[in-house]
């Protein structure tokens, strides 16, 4: 969403199209600035302020966003915290020349693209026990194995928090290899065992908002997007090896699903 700017003393369509967008920035929930930081710092990711334009006057912004100065001024400061502007004396606010990439990753939703991504990062272990009940499956997922191993981790890329995971593995596995469970990616864990057939995953995708322990975790403010992926792999007889509820920092990821229409036309003949 982008605010528009009007002069004192506009009417019409736009002058009202920016009242009510300044009243919807107003409405969400969370701070303020952290939401005019976030508008701000899209300018600069979609490239529409690149590297060395100087911003407009702070209030000139502030009237874009029908917010206080302080308020903006507040949101420049997150920005400049985090390297993407340096403000110069009697001159104003510039984008910084030179920015860190974010250490961005793609999720794949098929098999091999799954394996790549998930070797990508490194997981660091926050809680490990032995679960006293099954996780919540519907029907239609699978048949629940004789017990889990409850395991919470973060994983990072470039040392940055990107991902948080809260994973059911079935008991009768992390006893073959408790301490490669623990520490390694957990997935090819899985296919390295002797005996153990992976015979379908399942993922399903939702986009929610950060609660307060997400938000911890992954240095990201309450309520900021997250891409939730609910993951589970069935054995042959349709046991749940391995379920894992993954929250991806909307910021960080973009997800990636190929559609082959021809091929699956075909199958479906």
């Amino acid at each position: 969403m982008e605010l528009r700017h009007t002069s004192a003393g506009t009417s019409g369509p736009l002058a009202t199209a920016s009242l009510s967008d300044a009243r919807v920035l107003r409405a969400s929930p969370g701070k303020l600035y952290l939401h005019v930081a976030n508008l701000l710092r899209r300018r600069i990711d979609s490239e529409e302020w690149v590297p060395g334009t100087r911003l407009p006057a702070l209030k000139e912004l502030a009237a874009e966003f029908g917010v206080a100065n302080v308020t903006l001024r507040l949101a420049v400061a997150i920005l400049e915290d985090e390297g993407l502007v340096r403000r110069e004396q009697g001159r104003g606010t510039f984008v910084n020349d030179t920015i860190e990439p974010k250490p961005t990753f793609s999720v794949g939703f098929d098999w091999p693209s799954l394996l790549k991504m998930i070797t990508k990062s490194v997981p660091r272990l926050i809680t490990s026990y032995d679960a006293r009940e099954s996780p919540p499956l519907q029907a239609e997922e699978g048949t629940p194995a004789a017990g889990y191993r409850f395991i919470k981790r973060v994983n990072t890329v470039n040392d940055v928090p990107c991902l948080v995971t809260k994973a059911f593995l079935d008991s009768a596995l992390y006893v073959r290899a408790p301490k490669q469970f623990e520490t390694d990616t957990i997935i090819p864990v899985i296919e390295a065992l002797p005996g153990v057939h992976v015979a379908r995953c399942r993922q399903v995708l939702t986009i929610g908002q950060a609660d307060l322990e997400t938000a911890t975790l992954l240095n990201i403010p309450v309520n900021a997007p997250i891409g939730e992926v609910r993951r589970i792999i069935t054995d042959r007889d349709g046991v749940v090896i391995y379920l894992n509820e993954v929250a991806y920092r909307g910021d960080l990821v973009r997800f990636e699903i190929d559609l082959y229409p021809e091929k699956d036309a075909a199958g479906a003949s």
